[in-house]
């Protein structure tokens, strides 16, 4: 009987001892995963070269962050914030208008020298612009040029000018300087067709000109007395620290008038690089490939691109797995074409996926296309622009509702008690908040706004994404899976493979194309990552973008 019990004592040991055995070697297995041998990364160092190719985050203040509890964003609530936007990869800031306005957007400024209350004051800016600084990210504002607000005190002088100058009265020195400050019309047969004016008010019978609207009177930019007052403008904002400017609806200067634009623009440009020869300039220019590149001779540095940004690219299939025949990967590897080409190689791109004046792009029901929809924006090259809130899925839409551009402006949720969300803005007619706040996603490794941080990391890592002159080396149409381009800056080269399919993994043996690592993944499901096999070849999951050196 011991011998027997001492047998299947043995024999118990000899049998735990092989499986054991078994296990320990299955978990020492590296390829033994769902996707091969996981690829290690560096997630730590970064590659920011000091220029003007940076990751801009723009943010309307008021719907931002609230830092004294009167439920209204300000510029102290930017303050507060900035440690997160460095931390989500943003090396830029480009605020909307923060002078005193009549309209809750500030887009008519009645007075180009201090802030609106609501937003704050000038030291608070001051105090903005230095604590940037120390955190390496550059500061842009508004610059509304083209037009004033109604109740700028400019718009009261010039009115009283002119209408002394009608009636052929002697008119003083600083009337001289008012009475052409505005594009006035002396009758309503006056006005060109193509143009929207309005009666300067009761007491007067003259018309200006206000494209946008009766409360935005339109500048005369052939005054030497409004250069003056705008290089005065810019001056005193530069001096201040302020990086650059983000130029608003630059074909309005001269109203369908492209060439005389394109002149006034390099006025600007020459004007603010005299002062800060460093500065950034990105304008508006709303309007198809060609007429960008005729503004691109201005010399400004970027002009933004609504021609060939992901946000047009996609409405056309980008984001499409099961697109038949290529065509979303083919759109999409276009506009990498057309974004490089953009203004002839006289400046940087300027690709966005949506602004304040846009439908969001967020995916109410759609996690992944979220995701690999900003991977695909930042993979291109420029300057990257995005919006305020998108990094959690924000959404928002102006078409269909009376072009209600709120509902694209609604306040951004942290979720943090200790700090008020701010108020919903007057007119706001749909408030939807389909993804979890931003407390929640920092948490949440899988959430849109972790994989923002990765995105933004790879494109800081590589200086080749945002510089790089582009090859492609294999676009495979068939089955509407795989893009591979390479990217070169400086003698340094690096390979990227997008995986357009949503639901199949995509195999390729990279180092028969002469890279020799991986260096950086993007994955929309943190469970997924991009795996060795044994034989060499990588295994992509879906809607994934691989870095290869």
């Amino acid at each position: 009987m011991k011998v027997r019990v001492k047998l299947f004592i043995m024999l118990f040991l000899v049998a735990l001892s092989l499986l054991t055995s078994c296990n320990l070697s299955s978990q020492e297995d590296p390829y033994a995963g769902a996707f091969g041998k996981r690829i290690e990364e560096d997630l730590t160092t970064t590659n920011i070269i000091e220029d003007n190719y940076r990751n801009y985050y723009e943010i309307f203040v008021r719907s931002f962050n609230d830092s004294n509890m009167d439920l209204i964003g300000d510029l102290n609530g930017v303050i507060n914030k900035l440690d997160y936007i460095k931390d989500l990869g943003y090396n830029g800031i480009w605020l909307m208008p923060i002078n005193p306005s009549d309209s809750y957007h500030k887009y008519d400024v009645n007075d180009y020298y201090s802030i609106d209350k609501s937003y704050g004051t000038i030291d608070d800016l001051k105090n903005l612009i230095d604590e940037c600084h120390k955190r390496n990210i550059k500061l842009i504002i508004d610059l509304v040029l083209n037009h004033s607000g109604k109740a700028n005190p400019y718009f009261s002088k010039a009115c009283k000018a002119y209408d002394k100058y009608l009636k052929g009265e002697k008119l003083t020195s600083e009337e001289e300087k008012y009475k052409d400050f505005y594009v006035f019309y002396p009758t309503l047969s006056d006005v060109p067709s193509n143009v929207t004016a309005y009666k300067a008010g009761t007491n007067y019978n003259f018309y200006y000109e206000g494209n946008f609207s009766s409360n935005m009177p339109e500048f005369n930019c052939d005054s030497p007395y409004v250069k003056e007052e705008f290089k005065n403008i810019m001056k005193f904002y530069l001096d201040l620290g302020i990086d650059g400017f983000r130029l608003d609806a630059v074909k309005y200067f001269y109203f369908n008038n492209n060439s005389k634009n394109v002149e006034f623009l390099s006025w600007i440009n020459s004007t603010v690089k005299e002062i800060k020869p460093d500065a950034y300039i990105v304008g508006e220019c709303f309007d198809g490939y060609e007429l960008i590149n005729q503004y691109y001779e201005s010399g400004i540095d970027s002009h933004f691109n609504f021609a060939t940004s992901v946000a047009y690219a996609s409405q056309s299939g980008v984001i499409n797995g099961t697109n038949p025949e290529g065509r979303g990967i083919t759109a999409y590897y276009n506009s990498l074409i057309s974004n490089y080409n953009i203004g002839n190689g006289k400046g940087i791109p300027a690709p966005f996926i949506d602004n304040h004046d846009m439908p969001r792009y967020t995916y109410q029901y759609n996690l992944e296309k979220n995701k690999f929809t900003f991977g695909l924006l930042a993979m291109m090259n420029g300057t990257l622009f995005s919006y305020y809130g998108d990094e959690v899925g924000l959404y928002g839409t102006n078409k269909g509702n009376n072009n209600v551009d709120q509902n694209v402006r609604i306040p951004i949720k942290w979720g943090d008690f200790s700090n008020l969300d701010c108020s919903v803005i007057n007119g706001v007619t749909n408030m939807t908040y389909p993804y979890p706040t931003v407390k929640e996603q920092l948490q949440d490794t899988n959430s849109i706004l972790n994989y923002y941080k990765k995105v933004l990391l790879l494109r800081n890592q590589n200086p080749e994404i945002a510089r790089g002159s582009i090859e492609l080396i294999k676009k495979d149409n068939k089955d509407n899976k795989m893009l591979f381009i390479s990217k070169t800056y400086n003698n340094s080269e690096i390979g990227i493979i997008f995986n357009f399919s949503e639901y199949e993994n995509l195999v390729i043996d990279y180092k028969s194309y002469g890279y020799s690592q991986v260096v950086g993944q993007a994955v929309i499901n943190s469970s997924y990552y991009v795996g060795e096999q044994i034989d060499g070849s990588i295994i992509i999951p879906p809607y994934s973008i691989v870095i290869l050196k």
